[in-house]
């Protein structure tokens, strides 16, 4: 006996970079590219019979959705309770209020009893009966810092300490999670989270590092799991190669932007097989398979020229776009004509050259490089101190007022805690 499951993450519907309406159906292209890929995922689940869908986090672009975006998203799950196909959902970053105790993005649908739909804003231990055999599924979803602040001893810490906590509180859970798994069953643990050791796509790596809390493979690979299904990093990615349990991001469905222009996306198929003799102590009889499955993703394509000093520019453009297959592409331009040198392209000719694309997101000159000065980072998962100390370390002509801001900062939070 096997079990088959689908393993999709950080679908981010509501993504509207790089397109346009499309006036035959009111709806932006962009968020057609991504429900196509969500589409294309879901038939290829139901074409292979998969007896359950694991979903890894954020859903949509934001925790506020619009209602097009929800009608959107809703009718693919429906296409999954329609063959009674279990859905199991944790939140993500994206799904999830900063504020503590507000609903998430997903919520409706275990307000409003979907079938088949499980939806994981806290960590739980779910175990769910298929058409195969029971499994178990351990969520972990978004460790959000106001977790911590709503327990109040912990709203004075620092940024960096919130992030400690977090990890630690996250090691817990995983701990408890696989103390409560039964063995005998297969287990999967679900999170969105970043791990140590992942890949991080261009546009993550600096709204990731030092801002999330960061988990260790060895603490993932809990071999209390047969497979660790992870979503909040775009790159489709192994972290546990060639060992059991994988440790897999699927990555996301669709490209964000050019920072992931040469990743493949997709989703991953996985397969529980029970095996006859092979037990031992942690999985009794059981190893995972898993494939990566290509989604539709839109092709994200740069054309990056350097035009020499004796070259005519747009002639040089024209070349190198003629290189490249841009049908159906989001397509950027960049070309560098070196020092002092007056911008002679001709961007109708290149327009021309380029309407076999999809849509053209820029053509421009390479900008110069300038050093820039390194600046403190405010995420939104910071509170109104965190944020506000960070912004005055940018701001050194407020440090007049810098006590008087803070004592208002201290306020306002105070305020905001009460209030909710």
């Amino acid at each position: 006996m096997s079990i088959k499951f689908l393993h999709v993450a950080d679908t981010h519907i509501g993504v509207e970079t790089h397109g346009r309406l499309d006036s035959g159906t009111g709806l932006h292209t962009r968020l057609q590219d991504f429900i196509k890929s969500l589409h294309f995922a879901f038939e290829e689940a139901i074409k292979e019979e998969v007896d359950l869908v694991v979903f890894a986090g954020d859903a949509y672009r934001s925790c506020d959705p619009t209602p097009t975006h929800q009608r959107e998203f809703a009718s693919l799950i429906r296409m999954l309770s329609a063959r009674d196909i279990p859905v199991v959902m944790v939140t993500g970053n994206h799904d999830s209020p900063v504020a503590y105790g507000k609903a998430s993005s997903v919520d409706i649908f275990g307000t409003l009893g979907t079938k088949g739909v499980h939806i994981a804003s806290e960590d739980r231990l779910i175990t769910i009966s298929t058409k195969s055999c029971p499994i178990q599924i351990a969520c972990l979803p978004w460790l959000h810092r106001s977790r911590l602040l709503a327990k109040g001893p912990y709203h004075n810490l620092s940024q960096e300490e919130i992030v400690k906590q977090l990890q630690d509180l996250g090691n817990l859970i995983i701990e408890d999670l696989a103390a409560r798994v039964d063995r005998d069953i297969p287990a999967v643990l679900v999170g969105h989270l970043s791990a140590a050791d992942a890949t991080l796509s261009g546009s993550e790596q600096t709204a990731i590092i030092g801002r999330d809390p960061v988990f260790l493979v060895s603490t993932l690979a809990n071999p209390a799991f047969d497979y660790v299904a992870l979503g909040h990093i775009h790159k489709f990615q192994d972290l546990n190669a060639n060992a059991q349990p994988p440790v897999v991001y699927s990555g996301s469905i669709e490209r964000i932007d050019f920072g992931e222009e040469k990743e493949t996306k997709g989703v991953v198929m996985v397969t529980i097989e029970n095996l006859d003799g092979a037990a031992d102590e942690h999985r009794p009889g059981r190893k995972t398979s898993y494939k990566f499955v290509r989604t539709p993703a839109r092709p994200f394509c740069t054309v990056s020229v350097d035009i020499a000093p004796d070259r005519d520019p747009t002639t040089a453009i024209l070349e190198a776009i003629g290189e490249h297959t841009l049908t159906d592409a989001i397509v950027r331009v960049i070309y560098d004509l070196g020092d002092n040198r007056t911008d002679t392209v001709d961007l109708k000719a290149v327009k021309k050259a380029l309407e076999g694309a999809f849509m053209i997101a820029s053509i421009a000159p390479k900008p110069n490089v300038q050093k820039i000065q390194r600046r403190a980072g405010i995420s939104e998962n910071m509170g109104v101190q965190d944020a506000l100390r960070a912004y005055l370390e940018n701001r050194p002509e407020l440090a007049d007022i810098k006590k008087d801001l803070q004592n208002y900062g201290a306020q306002l939070e105070a305020e905001l805690r009460g209030g909710e």
